[in-house]
């Protein structure tokens, strides 16, 4: 028994904290569904940030001030979840595009958690996988310092872990941050019932200063 343990501590431990993960998600979801009135209320500020985008210039949170941002924090190199939920964001992209949104009033954000691997070359190709590629100053590509935006990340409110084999365990949400910098809303990306229409709905309510 104690052989057992030893050799699978890590996923052992590694399981109780995504279980925990999705409580904690799914304790937020559940709450804010049950008041669809406050829905959207306004949780906490925004963590600050200062990253780069695929051209190497600085992006910072202060810049975008004044736009709703969806911020997603994902890695090209992941197995399952993270090349679905971008492909809800280029539709979100499309959606905004039609509405005259995007750039102007709203601004999506993936910033990888991977950036040994996701060089700005990988991540340009990845964007490029797309039907609705992304749009400069309307879908951003960040990226930092591991340590760096792994901090960031437990600061929007998302655990990331990194395992032994070089990949990551995270919570699979969708950020929704006001005009202001206040962060409005999580968003659960694996619920199948999930849509770019249910989210572009959020991000034009809150542009119009709500």
């Amino acid at each position: 028994m104690g052989t057992f343990f030893e050799k699978n501590w890590f996923k052992l431990a590694l399981g109780v904290i995504l279980i925990a993960m999705i409580a904690s998600f799914a304790y937020k979801l559940v709450a804010n569904n049950d008041k669809p009135d406050e829905r959207l209320t306004a949780m906490k500020a925004a963590p600050s940030f200062q990253l780069q985008d695929l051209d190497g210039k600085t992006v910072s949170s202060d810049s975008m001030n004044g736009k709703v941002r969806l911020v997603y924090f994902f890695y090209s190199y992941c197995p399952d979840v993270c090349l679905p939920t971008s492909a809800i964001l280029s539709n979100v992209q499309e959606e905004l595009k039609k509405k005259d949104l995007l750039g102007n009033k709203a601004e999506i954000l993936s910033i990888s958690i991977d950036p040994n691997r996701d060089t700005p070359e990988v991540l340009k190709a990845f964007g490029n996988r797309f039907e609705s590629k992304p749009v400069p100053g309307g879908w951003t590509f960040l990226r930092g310092e591991e340590a760096k935006v792994q901090k960031l990340a437990e600061d929007f409110g998302i655990t990331v872990i990194k395992e032994k084999d070089g990949n990551f365990s995270h919570a699979n949400a969708i950020l929704l941050v006001d005009p202001k910098g206040q962060l409005r809303n999580y968003y659960n990306a694996s619920n199948p019932e999930l849509d770019a229409d249910h989210i572009v709905k959020d991000v034009v309510t809150l542009s119009k200063g709500k």
